[in-house]
């Protein structure tokens, strides 16, 4: 099976708070299971269609504010094990703010690095 990611995922917990596009107004929150400069994976209650676009903000330690992000479901799987309506879900960031870009990826690029020297 050929892998079809361009970035290297990391499975890194940071706190994430999202918004249907059209539904401004209900705010949820998760924890990620995996991200990359393109994308990441975290669980959510309900199903979400393919396609559909999120307003995101993820927390890194790094930053006092949080990463502002627009994202677009490319995946949805139900958590089989689980009694209530819950997805696993990937996302792909369609729009990160100029300003933010820079801190989101020096962070990132940080962590790949960290990870790096544990194989030295």
């Amino acid at each position: 099976m050929q892998e079809r990611r361009k970035y290297v995922r990391l499975n890194i917990p940071l706190e994430v708070n999202y918004t249907l596009a059209d539904k401004v107004s209900q705010q949820l929150k998760s924890v990620t299971k995996n991200v990359s400069p393109n994308g990441a994976r975290f669980t959510i209650e309900g199903q979400l269609p393919k396609g559909a676009t999120l307003d995101i903000t993820i927390k890194i330690p790094t930053n006092p504010t949080p990463i502002p992000i627009k994202a677009k479901v490319v995946w949805s799987k139900k958590e089989t094990e689980q009694e209530k309506d819950i997805y696993d879900v990937g996302f792909e960031f369609t729009q990160i703010p100029e300003e933010s870009k820079s801190v989101f990826f020096q962070y990132l690029c940080n962590l790949m690095y960290d990870q790096l020297k544990k194989f030295d």
